[in-house]
């Protein structure tokens, strides 16, 4: 039986009242008709000082939304604005963190949305994707419905990227001159009247330094079985933990991607382990786990690990010295590469003859 999604979250009937009125406010200034997802503006929060980015989608006419980035999402909006993200590394998933409302055919609600909707009396303006929808996006999980506090978070940055893109509509040329991190910065006590240019406080924002992630440490019980594999001193496997957004899963209610790892014999290619975890999983708990649990399956300890890049090193270099395995951090992997095409060949099936 599949596993049942858990209700959204409880928020305040009268919170999403005032937030749909600032999201009808937001839609009917249309600020995706002149502003462009670079066009972003920095929010400090006056309560918790904390620094989120606001900005909106929609210049290509595709996709309707005002996105807020918070906490960990801060290093990844400002590296996508640097043109240094990797498209084809998935893990870069894993630095998603906002909140979003986005607008879109009705077609697209989720049936909580519509019950919401319904309930708070929403009325469209015209047609097309003029249905608000609210979501929240944390690292490893699918985007899922607000809880109270986001709800209040949304509700009190929304008015003032409205007010925002009031100013920018009646000043077009705002950014010129300015580099691409560099973020004008609003008060965080908002002026009671409209902003000015004078208002804003330009900082060049770099993302912040990438948080290394925790050394794994195996149990006790599985390194003793580990430590009985046999040893073989020619043996190099490549191994890497990414995620996987085609595969999910319903942790507590809520639907999270899935964590694909492989484990290759570098010289012949065989696929010796291989697991698909929770992305409720921290990507290094889910790392060391997959590692013990594909040794374990190829029954053979090697010489030599090599994994892609640094970024898991930290990560399996304590269960490697437990082991005596040299750990070698390399900038590709081709025999796990060729291994996953193959893998995404069978699954696919044999294709139609043209």
């Amino acid at each position: 039986m599949p596993a049942k999604l858990a209700p959204p979250p409880p928020v305040a009937p009268e919170t999403w009242r005032a937030l749909l009125a600032a999201a009808a406010e937001f839609a009917a200034l249309k600020p995706w008709a002149f502003a462009c997802d670079n066009d972003s503006v920095g929010l400090i929060d006056p309560v918790t000082g904390e620094t989120r980015i606001g900005h909106v989608l929609g210049n290509a006419g595709e996709v309707f939304a005002a996105v807020f980035y918070r906490r960990g999402g801060l290093r990844w909006i400002l590296t996508m604005f640097s043109d240094s993200l990797d498209p084809e590394n998935l893990n870069h998933l894993d630095g998603m963190d906002c909140l979003k409302l986005g607008f879109v055919p009705k077609r697209e609600l989720w049936k909580e949305d519509l019950a919401l909707l319904k309930t708070a009396g929403f009325k469209p303006v015209g047609r097309g994707p003029g249905w608000p929808q609210f979501r929240s996006t944390e690292p490893g999980w699918h985007p899922w419905h607000l809880k109270q506090a986001e709800a209040d978070q949304l509700l009190a940055d929304l008015p003032r990227l409205t007010a925002f893109y009031r100013l920018f509509a009646e000043h077009p040329n705002l950014y010129e001159g300015r580099g691409a991190t560099e973020i004008p910065f609003l008060p965080a006590a908002m002026p009671d009247r409209p902003l000015t240019p004078g208002d804003l406080d330009w900082r060049p924002l770099l993302p912040p330094p990438s948080t290394a992630l925790e050394p794994f440490q195996a149990g006790g019980a599985d390194l003793e079985r580990l430590r009985r594999l046999r040893r073989a001193p020619e043996l190099a496997y490549e191994f890497d933990c990414t995620l996987l957004p085609g595969g999910s899963f319903v942790e507590n209610g809520r639907p999270c991607f899935g964590r694909f790892s492989l484990l290759v014999e570098k010289q012949s290619g065989l696929i010796a382990g291989m697991e698909v975890a929770s992305g409720a999983l921290t990507p290094g708990e889910a790392a060391g786990r997959a590692l013990v649990k594909t040794l374990l399956m190829g029954k053979t300890l090697p010489k030599k690990l090599f994994i892609s890049g640094s970024r898991l090193q930290p990560v399996l270099q304590p269960l490697c010295n437990e082991l005596g395995i040299e750990l070698w951090p390399v900038s590709s992997l081709p025999a796990l590469l060729e291994a996953v095409e193959s893998l995404s060949e069978w699954m696919a099936g044999p294709g139609l003859a043209c």
